[in-house]
């Protein structure tokens, strides 16, 4: 029988230890990936800045050449993997688009970009403001964030948007202005053709309590709901992985979670896009 797209094993969603928050070298998570069957897995580590902005989630940005040439030597000892070079973005407007084409695409020619909302951005004086469990979320911050997504997208930076229902954690019902404040990064990844990413991470972390029951920090099952109903959306899934162990982990999960609301997980689809542009090819 030939082997379908949604078969073939894509991840490219994949930190290391040099996040700071995650654990294990860029060669354990590729021994991990061939011992899980992957066939194309990516390295997205969060993207540093040259003021060390959100210093305790990512590598100093004198890091960066060599975290590009352990993918590069990573691709000559593992030649029946295709690995691909990335970063995860925060997407910071005093910065500017053109920092993250320079600094990123034209200096170091990494393969793709994926973004998510984990900050809202410094401003008049106040520091970054991040999702926690412990903050319950105003409906004016859920639409911050919203906002933040929104302009990460609209950016025309990224391949992907990760997590986009992230700040599900800090929100305890499903309401219908959280309906209408989520359903603004629908509609814009509708109109951009932007894949929205259903993230295994969040069932492997510590799960929430909340009026509407116990579940995983995300993804929000509403949410997803939400995206079906919508229809038309592109729809990937992203391991997260911050441990060897976890390169494929709870990923088969996530397809069974797309699977039952009508959606399909199109990893293969999105790595083969990024391997066309890489290669020139339209």
């Amino acid at each position: 029988m030939k082997k379908t797209s949604t078969r073939i094993k894509v991840n490219l969603h994949t930190h290391t230890g040099r996040c700071k928050h995650a654990s294990g070298t860029l060669d354990e998570y590729c021994q991990a990936a061939v011992e899980a069957g992957i066939s194309i897995l990516g390295f997205s580590d969060h993207c540093p800045f040259p003021d060390k902005e959100y210093p305790d989630s990512r590598m100093d940005f004198d890091e960066l050449p060599e975290y590009v040439r352990d993918i590069e030597s990573a691709r000559i000892k593992y030649p029946g993997m295709t690995i691909l070079s990335g970063l995860e973005l925060d997407y910071r407007p005093i910065l500017g688009k053109q920092f993250y084409l320079e600094e990123y695409m034209d200096r170091y020619h990494f393969d793709y970009l994926i973004a998510g909302a984990h900050h809202l951005p410094a401003a008049n004086g106040r520091p970054a403001q991040y999702v926690k469990a412990e903050n319950p979320m105003s409906l004016k911050t859920l639409h911050a964030f919203v906002h933040e997504s929104v302009r990460i997208m609209e950016s025309g930076l990224i391949d992907s948007l990760t997590h986009p229902d992230l700040t599900a954690v800090c929100l305890p019902r499903w309401t219908p202005d959280v309906r209408a404040a989520y359903l603004d990064i629908i509609d814009v990844a509708a109109d951009l053709h932007i894949p929205l990413e259903i993230n295994a991470y969040g069932p492997r972390k510590k799960w929430i309590n909340t009026p509407e029951g116990r579940r995983a920090q995300y993804p929000w099952i509403h949410f997803w709901e939400l995206v079906a109903e919508h229809g038309g959306i592109e729809v990937v899934a992203g391991s997260d992985a911050h441990r060897p162990e976890d390169v494929w982990g709870n990923l088969d999960d996530m397809y069974d979670f797309a699977a039952r609301l009508g959606l399909e997980i199109r990893n293969y689809e999105l790595a083969q896009k990024i391997i066309r542009r890489k290669n020139g090819e339209k």
